[in-house]
């Protein structure tokens, strides 16, 4: 029993005319009446009751019926989920992020990219925001989650989260006790921030943020990194202008508040070699991210 000729049984059984099955199955009519002939010595015995007026199925044609149908069903979702695997992007893939990517965007991103590209081999690595442009460059990594902008024609980025300023500060500290922190009471007050290239523009944007609304903070301290200014904050050394995307991270002693009014900062992207954009395993990434809603809204109290 051939696949074909279960595919030439349904199309008679459909159209219960062969003239019309085999026009159908874009074939010659005796072709068609051969190989069910085929198909009815095998089965032993007739599929269809023939006259000059009609045609009908038998008991027999009845029964192979629902049969053929689910093999031939079967038959083809098999071959679709192959042709699917066949052409869907496999490898390796180098993501390198950021530390507030790492926390805020990760578990965000990969659980329905796995799923839905499971021959990729995926390489998550913590890449610091002075280090990913050379690294894209190199091809160290494949695609980067950090801030903007990236100022190298070499270099695709896009915008792919919306997130707002918020504020890092010690649990024992008055501005803890509230719901929010209004941008005023900011003024005069100690501000950690990310030292030097590690900062990039998220400092700049930061402290344009305060001085634009008329806020000059006091002392400075400044960190390696993200772990070192939350530590920093729980040291009680001062207060840090976080994203709303990393409130995810949970560091005893710091407490994440809102900071009104809501500010958007918008500087958080991807960014790939420009030249490899078409490479399907980076493109599979990018496509992905762009179906996800990445919003981080400000962070409520809850005690």
């Amino acid at each position: 029993m051939e696949l074909r000729q279960l595919r030439y049984f349904l199309a008679v059984a459909e159209h219960l005319n062969f003239g019309r099955a085999a026009q159908a199955l874009h074939t010659a009519q005796p072709a068609l009446s051969q190989q069910i002939r085929k198909l009815e010595r095998e089965c032993s015995g007739p599929l269809f009751e023939r006259t000059k007026r009609y045609v009908m199925l038998t008991p027999l044609g009845q029964e192979l019926l629902g049969e053929a149908l689910a093999i031939v069903d079967s038959v083809d979702r098999l071959t679709v989920r192959l042709r699917d695997a066949s052409a869907a992007p496999r490898g390796r893939l180098r993501v390198g992020s950021i530390t507030p990517a790492t926390v805020g965007l990760v578990p965000r991103i990969l659980p329905t990219y796995r799923e839905r590209f499971p021959l990729v081999d995926l390489i998550m690595d913590t890449v610091a925001l002075d280090e990913q442009v050379s690294a894209l460059i190199e091809r160290r990594i494949d695609l980067g989650l950090l801030r903007g902008p990236v100022n190298d024609d070499r270099i695709l980025t896009l915008p792919i989260v919306r997130e707002n300023y918020c504020v890092a500060v010690p649990a024992a500290h008055p501005l803890a006790r509230a719901p929010f922190v209004r941008l005023a009471d900011l003024e005069g007050a100690t501000c950690i921030w990310l030292r030097g290239g590690r900062g990039g523009s998220y400092n700049t944007g930061a402290l344009e943020m305060l001085r634009a609304n008329g806020v000059s903070p006091g002392g400075s301290v400044e960190a390696s990194d993200i772990e070192a200014s939350f530590a920093l904050v729980a040291s009680n050394a001062g207060v840090c202008i976080a994203s709303t995307v990393i409130c995810g991270l949970h560091f005893e002693g710091v407490v994440y508040r809102a900071l009104v009014p809501s500010i958007e900062i918008g500087t958080m992207i991807l960014a790939c070699r420009r030249d490899r954009r078409t490479v399907a395993v980076i493109n599979s990434f990018i496509d992905h991210v762009n179906t996800l809603d990445l919003s981080f809204a400000p962070p409520v109290r809850t005690a």
